[in-house]
């Protein structure tokens, strides 16, 4: 299945990683992008409605809710969480350097 979200507090490329780090840890999900301006993210996965649910779940936990769930909390959860996606580095999960002035 291929599903289309756009997701709330992406800030920059530690919250792609983090964002596309976590996603991947389903075993069913195939593929990952995200659009940093935009906050959409792109999904190819397999297992139906029920992975897409268990994504948007993780993400939920980190701080990275779909559109129109925000609240204080994910906002502030979001800055830790990409404060570690900063510390796992671009190379592991295939996401550009940090320096925005390089793309």
């Amino acid at each position: 299945m291929y599903s289309e979200l756009y997701i709330e507090n992406v800030k920059c490329f530690g919250c792609r990683n983090t964002i596309i780090k976590e996603a991947k840890k389903h075993d069913l999900v195939t593929e990952v992008d995200l659009d940093i301006e935009s906050g959409k993210l792109t999904l190819e996965y397999e297992g139906g409605d029920e992975t897409l649910a268990r994504v948007k779940s993780r993400l939920f936990r980190k701080g990275y809710p779909e559109k129109g769930q925000n609240n204080m909390k994910s906002t502030v959860m979001s800055y830790a969480s990409c404060a570690m996606g900063r510390f796992d580095g671009p190379a592991k999960y295939n996401v550009k350097n940090f320096d925005m002035a390089e793309d």
